[in-house]
């Protein structure tokens, strides 16, 4: 839920996730940067060249654009000039539709044959990975006397969704026999493009490879793309022309090793109030488990988010939260809504106090990495689950 959603009760909320709009602007112009690195020659016949796309951008915004809210931000890149979204499934592409999207949006999922009415009537573009249902759309579209743009999805080592590469060659033919479909695109996916330059660099040349071979057949696919946000940016090539990052729109990095490269702002904060203040004398312990006892009398604030709001219960005892620009830690463990932070060493603290939970106040921060570490787990979770849960103040 947005504080724009429910503008009678957001007044009401005591912890919030502030979406900073400027931050996705500057991203995406970083982004874009990257991108354009990449001009895209792929040897093959002198006419497929001329039939495939400049480089493009496809925007990711699934799983409500990694927790910062799929609608904001989807309007917002459209108004930027973004020509693709892609998203995980058929409902939050027709989402995307009522919202106002215009733009051609991929379902990076592929899609039960049922949902082949819905994919042609909300004109969204599914990724096709088994021969029934790329009937199904055909049956469609042929009912509907309307040919439907797909993409392919060629497992070249990720081991998820997708046809073999050993068997896409024979696949995609196959595919191209139906007269109401159109293989728009071409696509795989990159597991170890963080670890294992080796792996990645192979996945791109089986890519390559299944292209040209194709191309020699007559049957040229306009765009090829692999490059994630850690794809896009830690590996330079001439044969993809469909940028698709993720993780970066919103500020965060895949990879340490990218700070050098590009340099993004975060989008989400997480804040909070204080609603308790209370003195604890040495010798007390706090919250359930008794996991933290006070070696010194100590001041305590009480602030209302917790597990339920996405903030982990791996984070007892581990965090630490920002108090008029000074990190406090979190003590005790982490309850359903509420969590004690040792604010001892602020000044003067006071009821409704604004605390930063994720974000940067004055020179002290607390980043998505941060809290991934104390939880043993990525970024990406991070701001997944603490936006999906928390209602969400857009600011620019």
């Amino acid at each position: 839920m947005t504080m724009r959603d429910n503008q009678e009760t957001n007044h009401l909320a005591l912890s919030w996730a502030e979406i900073d709009l400027k931050a996705v602007m500057h991203n995406l112009k970083e982004l874009r940067r990257l991108a354009s690195r990449n001009q895209f020659v792929l040897p093959s016949r002198p006419d497929a060249q001329k039939k495939r796309q400049a480089m493009d951008i496809l925007a990711v915004i699934k799983a409500d654009a990694y927790g910062h809210g799929m609608e904001e931000i989807g309007l917002l890149l459209q108004k930027q000039g973004v020509e693709f979204f892609g998203v995980s499934d058929v409902k939050e592409g027709i989402r995307l539709r009522q919202i106002g999207i215009r733009k051609p949006i991929l379902l990076l999922e592929g899609p039960l044959p049922y949902f082949a009415k819905d994919i042609v009537d909300y004109h969204l573009m599914p990724t096709v990975c088994t021969l029934e249902s790329a009937r199904a759309l055909n049956a469609y579209g042929q009912k509907v006397n309307k040919r439907i743009r797909i993409h392919i999805k060629v497992d070249t080592g990720m081991g998820r969704l997708g046809v073999w590469h050993e068997d896409a060659f024979d696949f995609i033919r196959e595919i191209d026999k139906l007269k109401y479909l159109i293989v728009y695109g071409i696509y795989t996916h990159f597991p170890v493009a963080d670890t294992d330059k080796d792996f990645t660099l192979r996945q791109i040349e089986i890519l390559s490879q299944l292209v040209m071979r194709l191309d020699q057949k007559g049957l040229v696919i306009p765009y090829i793309h692999a490059g994630n946000s850690m794809g896009l940016s830690g590996y330079r090539t001439k044969v993809l022309n469909l940028a698709r990052p993720g993780l970066m729109i919103y500020g965060l990095y895949p990879s340490e090793s990218l700070m050098k490269q590009v340099k993004l702002k975060p989008v989400m904060s997480i804040k909070s109030k204080i609603i308790f203040i209370k003195k604890i004398t040495k010798g007390r312990g706090v919250s359930y488990g008794q996991t933290f006892v006070a070696k010194h009398d100590m001041t305590i604030a009480i602030l209302p988010i917790g597990y339920s709001d996405g903030y982990y219960r791996d984070f007892s005892n581990k965090a630490f939260v920002i108090v008029k620009g000074m990190r406090c830690p979190v003590v005790g463990n982490v309850t359903m809504d509420q969590i004690i932070v040792d604010i001892s060493e602020v000044e003067n603290p006071k009821l409704g106090m604004t605390v930063t939970i994720l974000g940067k106040e004055g020179k002290a921060s607390v980043t998505a990495d941060d809290l991934g570490n104390w939880a043993n787990t990525i970024n990406y979770e991070i701001v997944c689950s603490l936006g999906h849960q928390l209602m969400k103040k857009y600011v620019s």
